[in-house]
């Protein structure tokens, strides 16, 4: 596996990865931080693109984040354990049942995995009103969401 330099993104993110951390090790999100984080993936994901509330999956060592523009899914993990420290993180996107799909990544596979500091992600399916697969992970032990499905 290759380590990623992100620059500019994990300067940014390193704040917000340290403030969801922290919250984490004192046991309780407040609403507008979760709110803060989700908006932040979905900036991430591009312009248009809004946090699905539906599309919030908790896992020990971070969270994926799912955004929807009209047309097009888009997923990011963000960490909330060993931020800004370069860990294998994953996060994939397809259509649902394993059709596949999905566009992004190192591979444009819908999957992105490498040793990133603060997110992995983008990835993206364009999936009008239909279900899709998200799933991802960090080092934290077994932490991985595989898969998750969404309808809509």
């Amino acid at each position: 596996m290759k380590l990623t330099s992100l620059g500019s993104r994990t300067k940014a993110l390193a704040v917000i990865g340290t403030v969801t951390a922290a919250t984490a090790v004192l046991g309780a999100a407040a609403p507008a931080q979760a709110t803060s984080a989700a908006s932040y993936a979905a900036a991430v994901c591009g312009s248009g693109f809004s946090p699905d509330s539906n599309g919030v999956f908790s896992l020990d060592g971070g969270t994926i984040y799912v955004s929807y523009n009209g047309s097009t899914d888009c997923a990011v993990l963000m960490k909330s354990a060993y931020v800004g420290t370069a860990t294998n993180t994953w996060v994939f996107i397809e259509h649902a049942n394993g059709a596949g799909g999905g566009y992004g990544g190192p591979d444009n596979n819908g999957n992105d995995d490498g040793w990133y500091t603060t997110y992995a992600g983008p990835v993206y399916v364009y999936a009008p009103h239909e279900c899709i697969e998200v799933g991802g992970g960090t080092v934290v032990g077994n932490d991985a969401a595989w898969p998750s499905v969404m309808c809509g």
